[in-house]
């Protein structure tokens, strides 16, 4: 995996070199005649807002872990208290304590009772804000590209937050986060994907799904689904939902579904790469 990411950052540079200087994210934007009202709200952010810099890598670092963002994710959903046992279900007794002592040192929770933690933040409820501060670190971090989260433009159709934005070199790149398991999305949800690309015109958009279940089951079918929508009948030859591999799939290897799966900073790795050799 880290030789295919380094693999990417090479070609990344090469093309760099035959482009403009870096350019802001707000230009890029207001290329596409959109100013930005909101970005990157912390809030309801499970890091606090004093976080140290060393401490936000460490809580970035573990994010990388699946096991984690499940504890996560079950955690938000505990309310005002919790104890360890309450959060086994994806990982052991040991590994869900680690997780506790670190989110402790953190000061992200903190103790209510014997045995018994809660969320600093009271207004947390869920981990998706969460989830799509991760995502923005993991383009910063890992594709050298700035990027911010929960964006928010005035007078678009689409309307809401877009929860992801970066500028890959000169491309701008849209993605949509969604922390439930794929029973839970529905058709709506994938409609206002297609329609914020309306109104976003990225170079590359991808849903990314946190999950390790198959995409092919309820995505690709929702995706296939809005495609005929929108395309009409011919659209299972026309903008076809083609597998990439394993359980990610691009439609004219522009948009992409992306889950989990293995590892989710390899699989957007695994998108981006496919993007930039499909325009050899």
């Amino acid at each position: 995996m880290k030789g295919e990411l380094e693999a990417l950052r090479r070609e990344l540079m090469a093309l760099r070199k035959n482009l403009p200087a870096d350019v802001p994210i707000k230009n890029l934007l207001k290329e596409r005649g959109l100013k930005v009202f909101r970005q990157n709200p912390v809030e309801k952010l499970l890091l606090p807002a004093d976080i140290s810099p060393g401490m936000k890598t460490r809580f970035y670092e573990l994010l990388k872990r699946y096991s984690f963002r499940l504890f996560l994710r079950d955690m938000t959903k505990k309310g005002e208290g919790f104890r360890v046992t309450d959060l086994v279900r994806y990982v052991s007794p040991e590994v869900a304590e680690q997780y506790i002592r670190f989110l402790l040192s953190a000061g992200s929770i903190e103790k209510k009772g014997k045995g018994v933690f809660r969320i600093r933040k009271g207004s947390i409820t869920s981990f998706g804000p969460t989830l799509e501060w991760f995502v923005a670190e993991m383009f910063k971090r890992e594709f050298a590209s700035p990027a911010i989260y929960g964006v928010h433009f005035k007078n678009t159709r689409s309307g809401g937050d877009f929860d992801v934005i970066a500028r890959w070199g000169r491309r701008l790149v849209y993605v949509e986060v969604k922390s439930s398991p794929p029973k839970g999305i529905e058709i709506n949800e994938v409609s206002t994907f297609f329609a914020r690309i309306d109104d976003l015109i990225p170079d590359v958009s991808l849903f990314f799904n946190d999950t390790q279940l198959r995409m092919k089951d309820k995505l690709v079918v929702l995706f296939q689904g809005e495609l005929e929508n929108r395309h009409g009948p011919q659209a299972y030859q026309t903008h076809p939902v083609v597998r990439l591999v394993d359980e990610l799939f691009h439609i004219h290897d522009r948009i992409f579904i992306v889950n989990s799966r293995k590892d989710a900073v390899h699989n957007f790795g695994t998108c981006l790469n496919h993007f930039l050799r499909a325009r050899i």
